[in-house]
């Protein structure tokens, strides 16, 4: 420092008092100074707001206002470069008070030489760069601390949430203030979190997958990091959550659409292949019908047409989820088809008595649809449904809602629940886990529900029930053509 010229502004309204002052200065060999001097407050506040200054002594009577006043407006003006006060003497209090509000440090006048004024000088310029330093890290991880997408959190080590960025309530639907008076582990389904986190102060937690349940009952797939950090002998956890939901729904709905690709390119030359011969097995019952007259006898060539149209009607059945039906979207109102799916449903819920419930949003929720096939994908589920469900007990949810994510419409049964094993593998094409299933009504599903620019997802446990939730995102663009 001692090589760079430092510009001083010097307030003072006793001229003798400043000619003194600029002495000392100018007995500071080793020091370049440029000394601006003002004699009146208002003169003062004018230097001040220019910021061009990097060092400023005040004296403490300045007429009507004092150093404290000046001392507070730099502080409104956001002044970083140190401040020293002159006071009398005996004026303690006045010090304290100074130094509370900011300022570097005071001198007392009448005790005030060369060597006192550098000693200060020295203390000040070395000080504020340190506090200036921190100033500046802490504003710049406090950026990214605020900016962050993922949800950063500082917490005690029970895990009670301490400080959190915003993106923490953006991802559980939380308010900041309710997140802090909840624990890390409330938030976390994974039945080995507990031990993980119990160990933290020995072990790291680097990505490990989890699911963070949110306010309103939804779980998201995450990858959480944590570790013990220790300030002025204080532990504390540090951590992050990252959201993958996103990633994982789309490599699910890739490693689909790859499948379903796979599949229908299979069934269509299996169906090919077996739809010639059927076709001339069909053409000669049919002429050998022709030519028989014994009754008796046409009773067999009618059942090879019978089964050989049967065989037809499973290859147009195998056919359909490959298939892409053409459908138009347009806007129209999620509830009305809804209610005609549970219409067309309504015979098996008398028949096995089961009750469905719905809690329909307030609003009209509208949406670019096919009203038929949409129609077709929420029938499939709410049989599947009933199916899954005991005859007398069963009671379907059937609820709607404007989520942050676009509207959603959500299926809550109460039936025998899927297995871990098998839940990721319902929506592949011809997996049943049915006696006389084909497989095809939950990839037909997901596949009408993709045309339409929405996403489904499910959470299920055994012996309790199943939630299949559709999201259709907002804004989703109605197609000029057909899809």
């Amino acid at each position: 420092m001692n090589n760079k010229l430092i510009k001083v502004l010097l307030v003072d309204d006793d001229e003798d008092d400043y000619f003194l002052t600029r002495e000392y200065f100018n007995d500071l060999v080793n020091w370049k100074f440029d000394i601006t001097w003002c004699a009146t407050f208002r003169d003062a506040e004018k230097e001040i707001k220019t910021k061009k200054y990097d060092l400023y002594l005040f004296d403490y009577l300045l007429g009507e206002s004092t150093g404290i006043d000046l001392i507070d407006l730099a502080c409104q003006f956001e002044c970083e470069e140190p401040i020293i006060l002159l006071t009398g003497k005996g004026d303690t209090k006045i010090a304290v008070e100074a130094l509370r509000l900011g300022a570097a440090d005071y001198l007392i006048k009448s005790e005030l030489d060369a060597e006192k004024l550098e000693r200060s000088i020295r203390y000040a310029l070395e000080r504020t760069s340190v506090l200036k330093a921190l100033k500046h890290s802490e504003r710049r991880y406090r950026r990214v601390f605020e900016e962050s997408n993922d949800f950063l959190f500082i917490s005690d080590l029970a895990g009670n949430i301490i400080d959190l960025n915003a993106s923490g309530s953006v991802l559980t639907g939380y308010a900041e203030d309710d997140l802090k008076l909840k624990n890390i582990v409330e938030l976390i389904e994974d039945p080995q979190f507990n031990a993980l986190w119990g160990n933290i102060k020995d072990h790291t937690i680097h990505d490990h997958e989890v699911r963070l349940l949110t306010r309103e009952g939804d779980k998201k797939y995450c990858l959480f990091s944590a570790s013990v950090e220790i300030d002025d002998d204080h532990p504390y956890i540090q951590g992050r959550l990252h959201d993958m939901t996103a990633r994982k729904q789309s490599e699910r709905e890739r490693l689909f659409s790859e499948k379903m690709a796979v599949t229908g390119r299979l069934v269509r030359m299996l169906a090919h292949e077996v739809r010639n011969p059927l076709t001339n097995v069909n053409l000669s019952a049919e002429q050998l019908e022709m030519e028989l007259t014994d009754e008796d006898q046409k009773f067999y060539t009618q059942i090879i047409k019978r089964n050989c149209t049967r065989i037809n009607d499973l290859i147009s059945q195998l056919l359909q989820p490959s298939n892409s039906a053409d459908i138009e979207l347009v806007n129209n109102s999620v509830h009305t088809v809804l209610s005609q799916a549970i219409g067309a449903a309504l015979d098996r819920v008398q028949l096995k008595r089961i009750q469905i419930v719905t809690y329909f949003a307030e609003e009209e929720l509208a949406i670019p649809l096919d009203s038929v096939s949409l129609q077709m994908a929420f029938l499939n589920l709410i049989t599947n449904a009933i199916e899954a469900m005991e005859e007398d007990k069963g009671i379907l949810t059937i609820s709607t809602r404007n989520h942050s994510e676009g509207v959603q419409v959500i299926f809550t049964d109460n039936g025998s629940g899927i297995s871990e094993e098998h839940i990721e593998k319902i929506f592949e094409p011809y997996f049943t886990g049915k006696n006389n299933g084909m497989g095809i009504g939950l990839s037909t599903t997901m596949s009408i529900i993709h045309a339409h620019h929405g996403r489904i997802d499910v959470q299920s446990e055994v012996g309790v029930g199943t939630t299949f939730t559709i999201t259709f995102k907002p804004n989703a663009p109605i197609p000029d053509a057909q899809i």
